[in-house]
């Protein structure tokens, strides 16, 4: 609740004020983006509800909302560049808060009143505004206050008027609304957290980077080195921050249950690996430098689909019945598509996409097509998931579990090598076993 208090009042002094106005600048670069969107999205509305409500509340409902956008457009043309001063900053906080949350209840509002009474129409009036909430996700991420505003004053009407038919299907549907909502608020709340996080480090790297180059001749070089270092850092970081929003506006939930060692451990698992396999035959086309370095990267995502797991299931202490080892059994699916959504919104083929849902969806198959989700079959199983399958299974084994102790390196090894030409590909056990002292020393140097 703190941290949502602190979002919300999105604090601006001396000492934020280079973060406040960047983020604030974002929200400004994206303003005519959004309010195309907008415009495009409230004519459908209108279509939508033409024949079910009096076409002149909905033309006047429509009127009313191009007038806003006009004058939100206004505002922006005459005071766009105005972001210098915390005064500055906190006008445009207090405007685009205002606007975030009369448009909101605009669609809030206009979603009860206009509430079209057959199913159909209204589970494409519930996508309709689902796409816009997750939008919101990801366009006012970088503007908590406007985020909450938006997404609640849109969100909470709705929930409640599918609720009010209090039939069984509706109760269902608002309940899936409710979970959004939640989903929606952990996602805005984490990604606002990761833009600030990157800004600041931004500045911070600005502002070494400044002292770097007013030292005298010798260190010239020294300096112009390093800047080129953090320009690249820079990128890199920009990059995986727009993976992770994408991703996270189509995810379930925002949660990680694995500790931070077991994702530095498997990393370094799957580039050993990848490394030592990278002029074999069979893997050398698919093991660039550019994969190899993918793979390392994210390898933390291969259990992203567990955050769509129950907290009863996923955080139990004990092994877990059957029923609901088949719902865990369902989480690289949950990975796997929250990534390909994410895949999909791009105007072409991403490669780091592409790997990030090979891993979550394969890395549970088998060699002999018994594993899941897919049962995928030998070199049916992309060669990220079955390297990432090694990896994984190596410190699981290694790790303590409630249920269980820790196996000892000899243990796991002599486990994993059993799974030959069943569990695992043949050939990227060859490259484990001949490496396996490489893993134990990654395990030790990353231990709990």
């Amino acid at each position: 609740m703190n941290a949502f208090l602190d979002d919300l009042r999105f604090l601006i002094d001396e000492e934020n004020l280079f973060v406040r106005a960047e983020q604030l600048r974002a929200r400004l670069r994206l303003l005519p983006l959004m309010l195309v969107v907008q415009l495009v999205i409230e004519p459908l509305f209108v279509w939508l509800m033409w024949d079910i409500a009096s076409h002149q509340q909905l033309l006047v409902w429509l009127a009313t909302a191009f007038l806003l956008h006009l004058a939100e457009l206004v505002l922006w043309v005459r005071s766009r560049d105005s972001l210098n001063t915390i005064e500055e900053c906190q006008r445009w906080s207090q405007d685009f808060f205002n606007f975030a949350l009369v448009f909101g209840m605009m669609w809030g509002v206009g979603t009860m009143f206009f509430f079209p009474g057959d199913l159909l129409t209204q589970v494409l009036l519930v996508c309709v505004l689902m796409g816009l909430t997750a939008g919101a996700a990801t366009m006012n991420s970088m503007h908590p206050p406007s985020f909450y505003a938006y997404v609640l004053s849109l969100m909470v009407p709705l929930t409640f008027r599918v609720m009010v038919e209090q039939d069984e299907t509706h109760v269902a549907l608002g309940a899936m609304l409710l979970l959004f909502l939640l989903v929606m608020l952990s996602s805005g709340h984490f990604l606002s957290k990761f833009i600030m996080l990157s800004l600041r480090q931004r500045f911070e790297n600005e502002s070494l980077a400044h002292q770097l180059a007013s030292m005298n001749d010798i260190l010239e070089h020294k300096v112009e080195e390093r800047t080129a270092q953090l320009r690249h850092k820079t990128e890199e970081v920009a990059q995986i921050r727009d993976v992770t929003i994408m991703a996270m506006a189509s995810l379930a939930e925002t949660r990680d249950n694995e500790t931070g060692n077991h994702l530095k451990r498997t990393q370094n698992y799957i580039r050993a690996l990848a490394m030592k396999l990278r002029h074999h035959p069979h893997f050398k086309d698919f093991l660039t430098d550019d994969n190899i370095e993918s793979l390392y990267k994210l390898a933390p995502l291969h259990d992203i689909g567990k955050v769509g797991i129950p907290d009863a299931i996923l955080l139990k202490q004990g092994k877990l019945t059957p029923e609901e080892y088949e719902i865990m059994k369902t989480h690289p699916l949950l990975g796997g598509n929250a990534i390909a959504m994410a895949e999909s919104g791009l105007p072409t083929p991403n490669r780091f996409l592409h790997i990030a849902r090979e891993i979550a969806t394969g890395h549970h198959e088998k060699w002999d097509g018994s594993g899941y989700p897919l049962g995928l079959k030998g070199h049916e199983i992309p060669i990220s998931a079955r390297l990432m399958a090694v990896a994984d299974v190596y410190d699981a084994l290694i790790s303590r579990r409630i249920y269980k102790q820790a196996y000892t390196h000899e243990d796991a090894v002599a486990y994993i090598l059993q799974g030959d030409g069943t569990h695992f590909d043949p050939e990227v056990l060859e490259a484990f076993q001949q490496i396996q002292e490489e893993f134990r020393q990654i395990a030790g140097q990353y231990q709990d």
